[in-house]
C-alpha cells in the first residue's frame, strides 16, 4: 500500500509539473504575440520622429527644418502630440504648414511647459514669431474641436481665452504686454467677429509700432553685432565688425548668427 501512495504522489507531482510547463509555455506565447502587436506601433511612433519628406496630413501639421517650408520636415497628425522632441529635432524648427482643420500649439521646454504659442495657419518663418528653433515639445489639434484650445466643441473663446490670446500675441510679436485700448480691440474681433490668432498677429506685425522695431538701421544692426562681440569674445567689436554689420543689414542675420561666426575665429579659439 505503501508503494502504490508513493506512486499516486509521484504521479501527481508529474501532472502538476505538466500544468506548470503548459502554463509557462502560454504565457510565453503572449508576451511573444503581444510584442508582435506592439512592434508596428513603435516602429510608427519612430518613423513618425524622424526628419524626411512625408505625406502630408489630411488634418495636421508639417513642421519643417528651414524657412518658408523648406527643406526636411516631420508631419503630425490632428490628435498626436509630443512631450519631448528627439534630441536632432529639438529647437530644430523653423517654419510650420497647416493642413485641414489643425491647429498647433508649441512650447519652449518639454512637457509642455514654459512659453507657448498657439498657431492655427501656416507660418513660413518662426524668426519673426520669435520661435525660431525654439521648440521643444507640441500639440496638434482640430480646431474648434472638444480638444481645442479653448475646449467645449466652441468655435470661438470666450473672454479669459481670448484675452489669454491677445496677451500672447503681444508678447511674441511686440515684445510687451498689451495695452488696454489693444486688449479690448482683438478682444472683440476674437469674440464677436472670429478673428483666430493668426489674424490677430498678422495685424500687429502691419502695425507702424512693429514696423518701426523691426526696421532694421545700421545703428541697430551694430547694437546687435556689439552683444555678439560681448558675448563671444567678451570685448567691444573692431574694424573687422563691419563685415557682421553688412550681413545683418542684406542677410537679416541675428544675434545668434553673428555669434555663431565669432565662435570659429582663432580669436575664440585661443580663449
Amino acid at each position: 500500500m505503501r508503494r502504490v501512495a508513493v506512486m499516486i504522489r509521484e504521479a501527481d507531482d508529474d501532472n502538476k509539473g505538466q500544468e506548470f510547463e503548459a502554463r509557462k509555455g502560454a504565457t510565453m506565447r503572449k508576451a511573444i504575440v503581444f510584442a508582435v502587436v506592439m512592434l508596428p506601433a513603435v516602429a510608427t511612433i519612430a518613423l513618425a520622429q524622424q526628419w524626411g519628406h512625408p505625406s502630408t496630413p489630411r488634418d495636421g501639421a508639417c513642421f519643417y527644418k528651414d524657412p518658408n517650408f523648406h527643406g526636411d520636415y516631420f508631419c503630425v497628425s490632428a490628435g498626436d502630440e509630443y512631450n519631448h522632441m528627439p534630441e536632432d529635432m529639438n529647437d530644430e524648427i523653423s517654419s510650420i504648414k497647416m493642413f485641414g482643420r489643425a491647429e498647433a500649439f508649441v512650447y519652449q521646454d518639454v512637457r509642455f511647459e514654459g512659453r507657448s504659442s498657439r498657431f492655427d495657419g501656416d507660418v513660413r518663418d518662426l524668426k519673426h514669431e520669435g520661435w525660431d528653433d525654439k521648440i521643444s515639445s507640441l500639440r496638434v489639434r482640430v480646431r474648434g474641436g472638444s480638444n481645442s484650445w479653448w475646449g467645449g466643441g466652441s468655435s470661438r473663446p470666450d473672454s479669459a481665452n481670448a484675452e489669454q490670446i491677445v496677451r500672447r500675441a503681444y508678447q511674441d510679436v511686440l515684445q510687451r504686454e498689451p495695452d488696454s485700448s489693444g486688449m479690448r480691440l482683438y478682444r472683440s474681433r476674437i469674440i464677436d467677429e472670429g478673428w483666430s490668432e493668426a489674424q490677430v498677429r498678422e495685424s500687429l506685425r502691419d502695425s507702424p509700432e512693429y514696423r518701426e522695431r523691426t526696421t532694421m538701421t545700421r545703428d541697430k544692426a551694430f547694437e546687435v553685432v556689439r552683444r555678439a562681440y560681448q558675448s563671444v569674445l567678451k570685448r567691444e567689436p573692431d574694424t573687422d565688425a563691419r563685415t557682421y554689420v553688412d550681413r545683418v543689414l542684406r542677410d537679416h542675420w541675428t544675434q545668434a548668427d553673428v555669434e555663431r561666426e565669432l565662435k570659429k575665429s582663432a580669436e575664440y579659439r585661443r580663449k
